[in-house]
């Protein structure tokens, strides 16, 4: 048997209750309140699952935005102890799998939507599965196209939360059939069931313990890796340079003096082959002479067009070179550059063309 828990209840303005801040809490948002001129801030919650806005037919496109809705109940009730909204909260259980929670809690808040409440419903659970629950607050005031109108009356009295509990049971039973699970919920208290049983006692919220709760949810979404401080700055790395933990020091020590023990490579065999003639082989190449115009042109050319070297022709490129360094000798020897005539002004420039 698998544990039942719907409670109804009723925001209003009498308890000192702002419809908006309700909203913005179970929904884990931050929402203008203009009846307050403040912002209802509880964005960041971690433990919403998911949020959704259920219209009834006919109702205005506007009412599925969250700030506008609960504002425009705010505004609508004009007296100081009007009830707001009504809700209808209950636990999902724990049997169900997390893929059918929505399902269900559009099940139940499309039931309401029929009969001409808009349904705000929010999923919480704080990650371990302890508690996963639904919240539904709705509107108390018939909808229609010009806003809200007269007070659903069908939601005062004992008949409605009489319903809710059937329906919930009806709805959460068929789900958990639809996965296979043989257990069931039954709305009926132990004394109308007739079971030798005392219920369970609502203990209420419980500050320190829901902060315990949410430190171990933590720490089992995270992987579990062990940090311990200081371990950022380790002075020892390993072969790839990554720090090895003191923990591990003693093994990255054994594999150390496993592998200096570790015989070496077998020696080379002796030499074969003609090793004079290899070595004579080695000096020609070593003994290779250039001439000077070879050389120049090595160091002054781009890399790119060192494949002429292997053309042993004289090419115009090797002219212009040379003539260009001949230009240069005077620069070395501290004399003024000499002057051969008046054709020395048409010496051929490279770089004539790209200015």
């Amino acid at each position: 048997m698998a544990i039942y828990h719907l409670n109804v209840k009723n925001i209003s303005r009498g308890d000192g209750r702002s419809v908006v801040t309700a909203a913005a809490y179970r929904a884990g948002e931050v929402l203008p309140n203009e009846a307050e001129e403040r912002l209802s801030d509880f964005g960041g919650r971690r433990d919403v699952v998911a949020t959704e806005i259920r219209l009834p037919a006919g109702a205005p496109g506007w009412m599925a935005e969250r700030a506008r809705l609960w504002n425009a109940v705010e505004a609508a009730e004009r007296r100081k102890d009007a009830r707001l909204a009504k809700e209808v909260e209950f636990a999902l259980p724990v049997e169900l799998p997390r893929a059918e929670w929505l399902a269900v809690a559009r099940t139940m808040a499309d039931a309401y939507t029929a009969q001409g409440f808009v349904v705000d419903l929010a999923i919480h659970d704080d990650g371990t599965r302890r508690n996963p629950h639904v919240h539904m607050l709705m509107t108390t005031r018939i909808v229609g196209e010009a806003g809200f109108g007269l007070k659903i009356r069908s939601a005062d009295g004992k008949q409605f939360v009489t319903e809710a509990r059937a329906l919930w049971e009806r709805v959460a039973n068929a789900a958990l059939g639809k996965v296979g699970l043989a257990i069931a919920i039954d709305g009926r208290s132990y004394a109308k069931r007739r079971l030798d049983q005392v219920a369970g006692q609502h203990r209420g919220p419980d500050r320190d313990e829901r902060r315990t709760r949410r430190i171990y949810a933590k720490l089992e979404r995270e992987p579990m890796i062990s940090r311990e401080p200081g371990e950022e700055d380790l002075p020892v790395p390993d072969p790839d340079g990554d720090p090895i933990h003191p923990r591990e020091l003693d093994t990255a020590e054994e594999r150390m003096l496993d592998d200096m023990h570790r015989p070496g490579p077998p020696e080379a065999g002796p030499e074969t082959g003609d090793v004079t003639a290899a070595r004579a082989a080695v000096e020609r190449e070593n003994a290779l002479e250039t001439t000077e115009d070879d050389a120049a042109a090595y160091r002054l050319a781009p890399e790119n067009l060192l494949d002429w070297l292997d053309d042993k022709s004289t090419s115009q490129d090797v002219q212009t070179l040379e003539r260009w360094e001949n230009q240069l000798d005077w620069f070395d020897n501290g004399r003024p550059e000499p002057v051969d005539g008046p054709d020395r002004s048409r010496l051929d420039d490279p770089e004539r063309d790209r200015r």
